[in-house]
Parts: structure tokens; sequence; C-alpha cells
């Protein structure tokens, strides 16, 4: 070995990275607290060649801290360290080791460990310092998965706050300039590209035309097609290399895997399956130097497999080209997993795995059409999945919902909204956000904040190992048709049972993870049935549901869903729900147990309500007496309405209709505009008079009519014109008709009503009236202190309009000739004069008007 902690001659045998090895190397050195942006195409070597070389320049600063480098997944940690160890030649968990939930390989000796995103959050959030950690390096940051986010955002603070420690952030697809900006300190964080000479991976195509996709997931058609793609091209490449030619076939989830497994088994072919239910101890045989004599295999394998693992002996990939992502349904409230399409980038990575230590092959069973077609990077999980966890991460952090935390991509506000709600009907945090004592515990147990939760209560009600037991299987993947949770539990007992053996694990982890309470342990014996009702509740408050008719359940959340056809489970007339997902237009319940109301309610109290509600109806207010478990109405009764309910009803209602919960009152509108045109001409002291305004406004004038309104008084009869009036500065409340007259006089005599503009508009007044009024009015007169035109709408003797104008000179000694040409005999019993300047101004036909002048006479 070399002088320096790893031999990176060593290391790099057999693998290629470029030039920037040595420049990664000094500016680290450098300096340390500046973050780092790696790019490296997939299957460069970086996570097997960054952390040692992180290592060594920061030894070479005398920083011995250990470098900590993170993966998305648990099998991607634990094949990294065992690849590095080996390439170092030293043993795992010596000078390289790791740490996943349920398992660590380390020693005092550790310098560099590989760690799951997960693992490290709730490492943060233990000892935000890092203590001992000299260097954090988070890979694969391009997955976007929430845990990765959330900690490049935490460890991004925490940075910021220690200049001795260093954060490298490694990216395989083109996100670095944004990577670069997010972590930019006085200047953007530098970029370094690493080269890839990556062996060549030959691209084929084996496609299906029939159905891939279903609502269930991928077609058993699809799926023979992927075991004879599979068969037929592992044959090939055995062929033709004349020694074992290993195959990594990807699918998107573990009952897919199952499935291609069994056809190959038919077929005679040695498969095995890789994903995240099988044992550590499986999952290392699979990844692990098979020996020289052992024959070829088929791993069939889900995502797990798709970046920082190396499968020796592969050098075929068969591709299905789909992929699992979390999609939220933002109507019924709940998050589930659809089967799409691949993202071309996640494609990438898979067709990398074939090139990894020698030339490969990739075998795409989508067609070329489709594969193209597919989008260029997964959706990032924090848009689409369920933020429950994360929010409590965050709350833990202090920073709830995220704020003042500078996120790569900040969670959708309306998500987060929701989820908190989630996590306040947990007693995880407070109506503010902020982390409750309860959620404190809760953060600190390794599974969802709503299996923590059922954990730590239900430890206390049933036992340490009844709450361990049906927590594991509450977070596993299990199913059975009927949906019956207490039929799935008797299952997973039973040794035989597929899923038998990671439950029993999980069961085994979470029970040594339950509190040790006076009670915990020692809690009163109770029927399972209870003990699974009960837990389930405890995880899952918003979906305790109740039977509308046959099969169909109202959820606490207000959702509707179904239980599976046939279920026993629809003889209960409350069900403690644990799963939903979206089936067609619906919602179909998954997993569930019955519950007794009396149960649910004694478990969780503040979801049974009984209040007193009131709204405006038919423009009268009326309350009723509801009882309720959550969005479950119970009973409903009415009652009296008291007057501060009353007022609370009508305040919601102005809030929701706005001023229109009053009708349309002419003088209100009337007046509204005047002071409006008042306020936008002369300024203060009028007051703003739209909508918004006024409705901010509303104590200083509206809450009399609200009270009455409150009172039981029908909405349309409560008069507003005066209650405006009181919004009037007090030094215009004498002379306001004066400054914004509400009629304008004409040379007839008559007084005419003048049309302000509505609110917000910057138009004339408007004044209409017959013509002959007009006779002789020199001026166009201008309103509130001459800064607003009159416009005049000049009528026939019949009301209809004749002529709009501003200017009654012009139009007097202009257009009105031709006007009086027209109408003159249309309408012979008024004046027509041919001088209008002489002639009388009146409304009266020529017959009266000669009757007023003899008269006068």
């Amino acid at each position: 070995m070399s002088s320096a902690l790893f031999d990176l001659d060593a290391v790099s045998r057999g693998l290629a990275f470029g030039p920037s090895r040595h420049e990664l190397f000094n500016s680290v050195k450098a300096d340390p607290a500046q973050p780092l942006v790696i790019q490296a195409p997939p299957g460069s070597g970086k996570t097997t060649i960054v952390p040692p070389t992180v290592a060594n320049a920061l030894a070479g600063r005398g920083l011995d801290g250990r470098v900590v480098v993170t993966q998305p997944r648990r099998v991607a940690a634990r094949a990294a360290a065992r690849r590095l160890a080996q390439l170092d030649g030293s043993k795992l968990g010596d000078r390289v080791g790791f740490s996943v939930r349920g398992e660590r390989m380390l020693s005092d000796r550790t310098k560099v460990e590989f760690a799951t995103a997960g693992l490290m959050l709730r490492r943060l959030l233990a000892d935000p310092d890092l203590d001992g950690v000299s260097a954090l390096i988070i890979d694969e940051v391009h997955e976007r998965s929430i845990d990765t986010d959330l900690l490049l955002a935490m460890a991004n603070q925490v940075s910021e706050l220690r200049d001795d420690l260093s954060l490298v952030v490694m990216s395989a697809t083109l996100h670095a300039q944004e990577l670069s900006q997010l972590l930019a300190r006085d200047a953007p964080a530098p970029v370094l590209s690493a080269q890839s000479a990556q062996f060549p991976v030959q691209e084929l195509f084996d496609s299906f035309s029939g159905q891939r996709n279903t609502e269930r997931g991928l077609s058993h058609d699809y799926l023979r097609h992927v075991a004879r793609s599979a068969l037929k091209h592992s044959e090939l490449a055995n062929r033709v290399a004349g020694q074992p030619v290993d195959t990594l076939v990807f699918l998107p989830g573990a009952g897919e895997v199952q499935r291609v497994c069994s056809y190959l088994e038919a077929s005679g072919a040695r498969s095995f399956a890789l994903h995240s239910q099988i044992s550590s101890r499986e999952q290392d045989s699979i990844l692990g130097v098979p020996d020289a004599a052992e024959p070829a295999r088929i791993i069939v394998s889900t995502s797990i497999a798709e970046s920082s693992v190396t499968v020796p002996r592969v050098h075929l990939v068969v591709d299905a080209g789909y992929s699992r992502e979390p999609r939220r349904d933002e109507g019924r409230g709940f998050s589930g997993l659809v089967t799409v399409v691949s993202s071309r980038a996640a494609a990438t990575q898979r067709a990398g795995r074939a090139g990894r230590l020698g030339p490969g092959t990739v075998v795409r069973t989508l067609d070329a059409k489709s594969f193209a077609a597919a989008p260029a990077h997964s959706t990032p999980e924090i848009r689409t999945a369920d933020l429950v966890d994360a929010g409590l991460t965050l709350a833990a952090w202090g920073a709830p919902r995220g704020e003042g935390l500078s996120m790569w991509e900040q969670p959708p506000a309306a998500t987060m909204r929701a989820d908190q709600q989630v996590l306040h009907a947990l007693d995880a945090v407070d109506e503010s956000g902020r982390i409750t004592a309860l959620g404190e515990r809760m953060s600190k147990i390794p599974t969802d904040p709503r299996t923590a939760r059922a954990l730590l209560e239900g430890t206390a009600r049933f036992g340490a190992k009844a709450a361990a037991e049906v927590v594991a299987m509450l977070a596993g993947s299990e199913r059975v048709a009927s949906a019956d949770l207490g039929e799935l539990l008797a299952a997973l007992r039973r040794t035989s049972h597929p899923g038998h053996r990671s439950w029993a694990r999980e069961a085994k982890r979470l029970a040594a993870l339950a509190p040790a309470g006076k009670d915990g342990n020692a809690a009163r014996p109770q029927a399972a049935a209870d003990a699974v009702a009960g837990i389930c509740a405890l995880a899952y408050p918003q979906w305790i549901a109740r039977r509308m008719g046959p099969a169909e359940y109202l959820l606490a959340s207000g959702t509707r869903a179904s239980l599976p056809r046939g279920s026993h489970l629809e003889h209960f007339e409350y069900l403690a729900v644990a799963e939903v997902s979206r089936t067609g237009g619906g919602a179909m319940i998954r997993k569930a147990a019955g519950i007794d109301f009396d149960t649910a309610c004694e478990l969780l109290p503040q979801m049974h309500r009984i209040r007193d509600t009131a709204q405006l109806l038919d423009g009268r207010i009326s309350a009723r007496r509801i009882e309720s478990f959550g969005e479950i109405e119970l009973s409903s009764k009415p009652i009296k309405v008291t007057g501060e309910l009353g007022l609370q009803a009508a305040q919601a209602a102005l809030a929701e209709q706005g001023l229109a919960v009053f009708g349309t009152q002419e003088g209100f509108e009337a007046l509204r505009r005047r002071m409006a045109v008042a306020h936008r001409l002369l300024g203060e002291p009028f007051v703003p008079m739209d909508e918004a305004s006024l409705i901010a406004r509303a104590e200083d004038w509206l809450t009399p009519a609200l009270r009455q309104l409150a009172a039981g008084k029908s909405a349309a009869k409560i008069e507003l014109h005066s209650a405006l009036r009181t919004l009037l500065p007090w030094e215009h409340a004498h002379d306001f008709d004066e400054l914004v007259p509400q009629r304008l006089q004409v040379p007839s005599g008559s007084r005419i009503t003048v049309a302000y503009p509505p609110v917000g508009d910057a138009g004339p007044a408007v004044v209409s009236v017959k013509l002959q009024e007009c006779f002789g009015m020199e001026n166009s007169p201008k309103l509130v202190r001459q800064k607003l035109p009159v416009q005049f709408h000049l009528l026939s003797p019949a009301g209809r309009p004749l002529a709009v104008t501003d200017d009654l000179v012009s139009f007097f000694n202009g257009p009105y000739a031709q006007v009086r040409s027209e109408m003159r005999g249309r309408y012979p019993r008024h004046p027509w004069p041919e001088n209008p300047w002489e002639h009388v101004a009146t409304a009266s036909t020529k017959n009266r008007l000669k009757r007023e002048a003899g008269g006068n006479a």
C-alpha cells in the first residue's frame, strides 16, 4: 500500500475515472468547507472512487473524521461498501463499513461508511453537528427521492455552520448547475465532471405487441414475454461467450419479479429474485462473486439494483421498461404506487449495469417508439408522494413544512397542508406545525409516523409483541383477497407463507424499538382481533370507516371506498382501514379489520366530536348540532341559533360569498360608486370601495348588518346604504352630496340622476336625458371639483338613445342637424328647432309649451 490512507491506484484498478480524480483531490484538500458537485455518467465508478479520494484529501489536512456516503437504498449501501472494501483489500467493517436499517458493520478504524439517506436523516436529527464526520457525500441525488432531497437541504444547512465539514453531491444526470446554485456560498459550488470510460453496451429491442400495463400492474402476457426474452438472450450470450454470463432483468415490483421467476423456473432456468423483501443474507448471496464453476444465473430485480451496484458476471440486462412511482390522489387524500414507463435516465442507469466489468448488451422489451417517448427524468418524489414522514422530519428539524430551509424543490403547499392535518391527528405536531413531545418520540423510530405512533401507543395497550407484529404487517406489502388483516396476520405467522421471514424479521426489529414503560411489555392481554383493529386505528385514524351500503364505506377523511367483492368484512358497521388504493373511478379497501365504534372513540377521542354549526341557507341563518367522527356524520338535529354562532355563520357567508350575501341593492351600489369616485379622484380621507377592501373593513361598517343577519333577519331585508355612509370621512359627511351629487340639474329644470362608473372603472359620469331638455346648455359640466367629466346620453322623446357626447356645444352646432332631420317627422309633437340655442329647454310637447306660455301670459 502507498503512504496514502487509501491506495487510489488499487481502488481504481479495473475502473475508469477521468482526470478529475486529481482535481477532486486538490479541491477538497484546498477548501473542505466549499461544497462540491460531481457529475459523472452511469458506470463511471464515482461511488467507489470518490470516497477514498475525499478521505485522503481530508487526512492530508489533518481532518481524520469519518467520510459518510449515502445511497437511496439499503442494498446499494451494502453492495458499495463491499465493493470498496474488496478493491481496497481490507475486510468489510474495518476501513470500509456500512449502516442500514437493522444492520451495521463498522469499527473504530472505519474511515468510509456507506449508509442510506433515511438513516442519515435520523442521525442528523439525533446529532445535528454530525460529530466525528469530516465529509458527507450524497450519492445518486438525480433519483430525487424524498429522503435524499431532505438530506441535501439539511446537510447543506449544517455545512454552512461547520467549516470543517466537506459536503460532496454526486449526480449521474444533468442537474449539476441547479445543484451548484443550490449549494452556493459566496459563489456557486464548483462542478467537476468525470469522464467515463465505461465499457460499451449494445442496445437491442425485443418488443411486445400486446397490452403491457393494466390497472393491476404489468400484464401476465407481457411478463411471459419478458421471461422468454431473458431466457432467449441469456442462452445466446452464454453460447457466444463460452463461459457463464449472468443476466439482470429489471421489473417494477416484487410481485412481477416473483411471477417472472416462476415462468423462468418452469422453463428450467436458474432464476434468483432480488428485491427489498428478501433478507440481507440472500441479497449478499446474489450480489457476491459466484464460484467459477457456478452455471449462469438470471437475476430478476426491482429498481434496487439500478444504481451503485456491481453484479459480478452480469453482461446482459433485460429491461421491462417500467417503474413503480408514488402518485397522490388529492381528491381522496391518499397516495399509492402506480406502474409507469421508466424515465430514460433510469433506463440508462439500468443499461449501465451491463457495462460495469466489460462490454455488454441491454435488451429493451419496450418498442423503440415507446422508449423514445418516455420522460427524460423520473418525477421528483416530493411532487407526487405522501409527505407525512417528510413533514415529521421537517418539524423535528425545526423547519415545519420546510419553511426557512433551502430545498431543491419546496413541497407542494396543498399536499403539505393535508399531510400536516394527518400529523396533527396523530398528535405529532401542534396546530402551528411545531413538533410535540409525542412527535419527538415518533421521529426516533425508523418507520412511518403512522406506524411509529401505533407502535408507541399500541405497546402500552396490547403489549410490545402484539404491537410489533401488527405494525410489521401494516408496513409490509402482503395482502389477502378479503382485505381482512386478521386473516393476513394468521397467514404471516405460518412459516410456510412466502412473506413470513421478512415479516418476522421486521416484527423482531420493531419489538426491540418498542418503549419499555412500566405498562409496556406487561400490558393486559387482549384478543388478537382487538389488537389488530386497535393498532390499525391508532396508525390510520383518518381511515376509520362506517358502512354506507353493501360493501361501501365512508372513511373519516371523507372518502368513499369499497371492500373487495365477497369480503366477509362487509358485515361490520365500522372498519379500521390500513390501506386504500385507486381502482378505476373509485377507491378500494385493501387492508382492514372490524372495529367496535366505542373502541374507536376510546382510542381516538380527538376524532369524535359534537359541535354546533350554523350556515346561511336561503338567505337566513340556520343551526344544527352535529355528532361526527372525522368527516363521518353520525347525527344532526336543528337547534336555536345563538348570537355568537349566528355571527360566525354570517361572517363565514360573507367570506365565502362576499357582498352578494345581501343581494342587489340599488341604493347601496349607487352610493358605493359615488364613494369610489371620490377616493379615486380625491384620495384620502376617502377609502377604497372595492369588495376586498370593504370586507377587510367589515368591523368598521358592516357589523350591525351581520348581527341582524345572525339574529334571524332575512339577508334580502337588511339595508346596507346607511351602513356604508358610516365610512364617509367626518369632514365630508355634510357636503358629500354637493361634492359628488346624486343628480344634475339641466336647463329644463329637471334634476337627472347621475350614473357614476362602476367601482374600479375610470370612465366618466353618465347623464341620460331627453335631448330637448338640454337646449341652450352652453357648457358641459364636470363634477367632483371639476375632475370628473359628464357624458350625456341624449334620448328621444320615447327614451331611446339618439347620441352620446361629452361636448354639448359641438353636438348642437354639428350632429344635431342630422338628428333633427331624422327625428322631427317621427316625433312631430315635440320641438325640433333649427336653432336649439334660442329655444326653451323642455320635457313637454309643443302644445303643452303653448298652453304653459298662454297661462303665463
